[in-house]
């Protein structure tokens, strides 16, 4: 379903101006066209899926980081040269595209691999990104950012740029031969070899006492110095010229193919772009909600339009202004807004219709909280519509918009009017608003209007289909708070300001007289000033409640907190005592052991079972909280694997395990293996007796085998990238479970894994020693590691 909204009504809410806000967080160009080209839905499915996006993109940046992490080439260029068939693409506008294809790759393996069920929309997104690495591997690592290709982009282009090189080292030393030759010393103006019309030249006097036969391809301005090519160096030049001319074709053979092997693939090349694009504006969204504060609405048919404090993002990014709560219960009703000049009615009127449409193109909203019905239209009346041009007056302007309003009017609508009325004698004015707004209640039309006229203030103060809402006026410094009361009329303020500017007395009262009994603005501000009186008296006793709860819990707390340190303190004892006596006995056994060998090996698993104690006894009584702070679970956190007693740097999160980096490595471990970077765990008192029975049965029988990971991880078929995290998991479980020697089979092949991997090992923690497979371990197609 389209929605429905004119560009007047656009202009005036500043619709563009916010989508081009929103499109400043993008990360490339076609992320950034999808976000200002954005329009209004009226569809409640879509836009619970736009909204959704944007969320998960939030979650995602949170966790993991952004999607498009860095700034990207506009594809554009490229584009459109691969649509007119028999055209050669630019190699600066292909690079581009394959830049921009290639981290579309990336996005899409990325999301591939995102759990459908916490991320459905940004995992589904993966589905229509072609992987078109292979495609652009080639355009991304041979053309230069100056769109030369270099020389690896064939071996003829090598061979003839070398060519190239010899033939002009050659001629270079011809040249200068002639020029350093001393018979020349009278002829020669510079002693320098240059290039002229693509071909090298020396420079010669015009008046030279003899000529220098050659060829003369340009004069200087003065005449006085010529560009000659020496007879002797025409031959060479001529075969730089050609090599050059062939090297010239090679490149565009070589561009020539690339454009073809990207048209062929056009259908993939756009998907691959839309998918790119959309992820980057969901991306966009999420960052420009983070920087307007906004919040997620609640959109559905018929839900009441609730706004608590927003704020107009256009205004608020210059300075911060004061939010306002509005709020229509039913949707389909006339809310009538009144208050002083300058008081904040047309900004709040601007605000809230901007909220709408913010909403309903898939962005966050400036608010606390909103909640809003699915409108399908939108017109705005706001400002002032005169024309001397077109003999339009004020009023005319007005009411002309009016006419248009009523004539195209489909519910469910929004409709503003700023000054409705306005521009006519006052009651002719109220009389004419009052009209217009009860037509559009019987079209079930949402409407918005602010006004001056006293009438219509009472009309919408006695109707129980309109709703009132005050700007609120500080009457002792005569200024507005910019606040906004619901169920209360407002004060224009124009003779209580006049009377404190001085104005005669006899004056303000003859004004106030004539006001009429009807309806005086001295009645509206007594409702006023009550409703505040009766809001504020209950805020007060709401936040003095408030303090006395706070009061108790912090109390509370405090009781619970020296409890559980008195606790800790006593189970600290315990666990060192029950350590220490490990150590000893431990101590004791080693001594005994004379072959050094197994000495160290018997150390090292008595270091792996003494870790492991500690690990368990925290995981027995978890940690309390100290002084470290508290934990953070995000990619650049330093954090503190518990059972290895080691820090490291948060590098991915993937839910409930963490891959974190120490020193060259990366190792996987659960979430509850962490803490704050500098924090410790201490076991509880009352499980003394676990943690002694696991120092009593540290050593496991001979019949009896661990349950763990495998003695050996198959690499085969994978890249150095995806297997280096494979070794680094598979390490970290062995050592964990007290294994001294593992195999890691990746095979022969090209030989690059078997180097990967090796390379890898010689500064890995954990890695006492390694050696290629022996007989019947695979050989050199396996790598036999010696754990520490």
């Amino acid at each position: 379903m389209t929605f429905d909204l004119d560009a007047v009504s656009e202009e005036a809410l500043e619709l563009q101006e916010v989508l081009a806000y929103a499109a400043g967080f993008a990360a490339s160009p076609p992320g950034r066209s999808a976000l200002q080209d954005a329009r209004p839905i009226a569809d409640a499915a879509a836009l619970a899926a736009e909204h959704a996006a944007n969320d998960e993109a939030g979650r995602y940046a949170e966790r993991f980081g952004r999607l498009i992490p860095a700034a990207l080439p506009d594809p554009a260029p490229a584009r459109g040269t691969l649509g007119i068939e028999g055209h050669v693409v630019d190699p600066v506008a292909l690079r581009d595209l394959a830049s921009l294809l290639a981290e579309a790759a990336d996005l899409g393996k990325r999301l591939g691999r995102l759990d459908a069920g916490e991320f459905p929309s940004l995992q589904a997104l993966s589905h229509g990104i072609s992987d078109l690495g292979a495609l652009t591997r080639d355009v991304v690592r041979f053309v230069g950012p100056d769109g030369r290709l270099e020389d690896d982009a064939s071996a003829e282009l090598r061979r003839l740029r070398v060519a190239i090189v010899k033939a002009g080292e050659r001629l270079r030393r011809q040249l200068e031969a002639f020029l350093h030759d001393p018979s020349a010393a009278s002829v020669v103006r510079d002693d320098f070899v240059t290039q002229r019309n693509g071909r090298f030249v020396i420079p010669v006097r015009a008046d030279a006492p003899r000529p220098v036969e050659g060829i003369v391809h340009a004069a200087s301005s003065s005449g006085q110095t010529l560009f000659v090519e020496p007879i002797a160096s025409v031959a060479t030049n001529n075969e730089l010229v050609r090599l050059a001319e062939q090297e010239a074709a090679e490149a565009l053979r070589i561009v020539r193919g690339w454009t073809e092997s990207y048209r062929a693939r056009l259908p993939e090349i756009d998907a691959a772009i839309a998918g790119l694009a959309r992820a980057d504006v969901v991306q966009a969204r999420a960052a420009f909600a983070r920087a307007i504060r906004g919040t997620t609405p609640r959109l559905a048919p018929s839900e009441p339009l609730r706004l608590d404090a927003v704020r107009h993002p256009l205004l608020d990014r210059r300075i911060r202004c004061i939010p306002i709560t509005v709020a229509i219960d039913p949707y389909d009703r006339v809310l009538v807004v009144s208050g002083p000049n300058t008081g904040g009615k047309t900004v709040a009127l601007k605000t809230v219709g901007l909220a709408v449409l913010m909403a309903q193109c898939g962005l966050p909203v400036a608010a606390d909280e909103a909640t809003l019905p699915i409108f399908r239209q939108l017109r705005a009346d706001i400002g002032d519509h005169q024309s001397i041009a077109a003999d339009l007056s004020t009023f005319s302007g007005h009411v002309r918009a009016v006419v248009r309003f009523l004539d195209e009017a489909a519910a469910p609508a929004l409709f503003l009017f700023d000054e409705i009325g306005t521009g006519t004698e006052p009651g002719e004015g109220a009389a004419l608003a009052q009209a217009v707004l009860e037509r559009l209640l019987d079209l079930e039309i949402t409407a918005i209007a602010t006004t001056h006229h006293a009438a219509l203030k009472a009309w919408a103060f006695s109707d129980p289909r309109v709703q009132s809402a005050a700007m609120e006026f500080d009457e002792e410094t005569l200024k507005p708070t910019y606040r906004v009361l619901a169920g209360a009329a407002g004060s224009s303020a124009g003779i209580d300001v006049a009377s404190r500017l001085g104005l005669e007395a006899s004056l303000v009262a003859r004004a106030r007289a004539l006001v009429g009994a009807g309806v005086r603005a001295e009645e509206y501000m007594a409702r006023l000033r009550a409703l505040t009186s009766e809001a504020e008296e209950k805020t007060g006793s709401l936040r003095e409640a408030e303090a006395r709860l706070a009061a108790e819990r912090e109390r509370l707390e405090k009781k619970a907190a020296a409890e559980a340190s008195e606790r800790r303190e006593a189970t600290a004892k315990t666990l060192d005592a029950a350590l220490r006596e490990f150590r000893q006995q431990s101590k004791k056994e080693l001594a005994g052991i004379q072959d050094a060998k197994e000495r160290a090996k018997a150390e090292r698993a008595q270091f792996r079972a003494e870790s492991r104690l500690r690990a368990e006894a925290r995981r027995i009584a978890p940690a309390a909280p100290v002084a470290a702070g508290p934990l953070t679970i995000a990619p650049g956190a330093r954090v503190r694997i518990i059972s290895l007693e080691r820090e490291g740097e948060i590098v991915a999160v993937r839910g409930e395990k963490i891959d974190v980096r120490m020193g060259a490595a990366t190792f996987l471990v659960s979430k509850a293996d962490l803490a704050a970077a500098g924090q410790e765990a201490a076991p509880a008192p009352e499980k003394k007796s676990k943690i002694a029975s696991l120092i009593a049965s540290r050593r496991p029988s001979s019949d009896e085998r661990p349950e763990g990971p495998p003695l050996e991880l198959h690499l085969l078929g994978k890249t150095v990238d995806e297997a280096l995290p494979e070794v680094d998991k598979f390490l970290d479980a062995c050592a964990r479970e007290g294994r001294d020697e593992v195999r890691i089979v990746h095979g022969h092949g090209t030989g690059r894994l078997r180097v990967g991997v090796r390379a890898h090992l010689k500064a890995h923690p954990l890695v006492a020693s390694f050696r290629p497979g022996g007989t019947g371990e695979g050989g050199d197609g396996a790598t036999v590691v010696t754990l520490r």
